[in-house]
């Protein structure tokens, strides 16, 4: 079977696929070769380090990030690219931890903190505080959709069976007992969908003063 030819876009997309079913700890070049059925040092041509690698797959994954038109307006916008990020890191859980770690860099990522950027700018953010609204916005969907990928807030019932999940709530926490039928059911999409309310609801009323002044 006919190899196909070695370009940098080539190794992105088998190194993405490789963490998409086997996890980000298995993404070395070594194994990225055998897959490619090419020699190792033959990718450092194409990718000088794995540093480079990573930008890569995560720069890939960015571009599936569908950018809401201009003409919407801007807190749809917002909302529209906040549903994308979060759709989009679903869809490569395992790459959860390299977004959390790495801001916008290459041109997909400046593409979608461009479109970010712009939403708050046409919905009348000062200039000096968009920065502010953008790390607020960003923080919130980005420590949501983390813990949603990993696993964090999914119901007890739907995780690995063990003992500690059969055994009830302790005595000395009323707080846990109280509320542990309620932490055994989540709805994802109408809590991400209320935080980005309440989120985009304070943003659209403006920030209170700070350095960005």
């Amino acid at each position: 079977m006919t190899r196909p030819l070695l370009t940098a876009e080539v190794i992105f997309s088998a190194a993405l696929r490789l963490v998409d079913t086997e996890g980000l700890e298995t993404l070395t070049m070594r194994r990225l070769a055998a897959d490619l059925g090419v020699a190792p040092m033959s990718l450092y041509s194409h990718i000088p380090t794995k540093d480079d690698l990573l930008i890569g797959v995560v720069g890939l994954a960015t571009a599936e990030i569908q950018i809401p038109s201009r003409e919407m307006p801007p807190w749809d916008a917002l909302r529209s690219l906040t549903r994308e990020f979060r759709r989009v890191t679903l869809l490569h859980p395992n790459l959860a931890p390299l977004i959390m770690t790495r801001p916008p860099t290459g041109a997909e990522g400046l593409r979608t903190l461009e479109s970010a950027l712009d939403a708050l700018h046409r919905a009348g953010i000062e200039p000096g505080q968009i920065a502010r609204a953008y790390r607020l916005s960003a923080s919130f969907a980005i420590g949501f959709v983390s813990l949603e990928a990993g696993g964090f807030f999914r119901p007890l019932a739907t995780r690995d069976p063990g003992p500690e999940l059969h055994s009830p709530p302790p005595e000395g926490a009323p707080r846990v007992q109280e509320t542990a039928k309620y932490l055994a059911e989540w709805d994802s999409d109408a809590e991400f969908e209320a935080g980005m309310d309440v989120i985009i609801g304070f943003l659209s009323r403006g920030l209170p003063a700070g350095d960005g002044d």
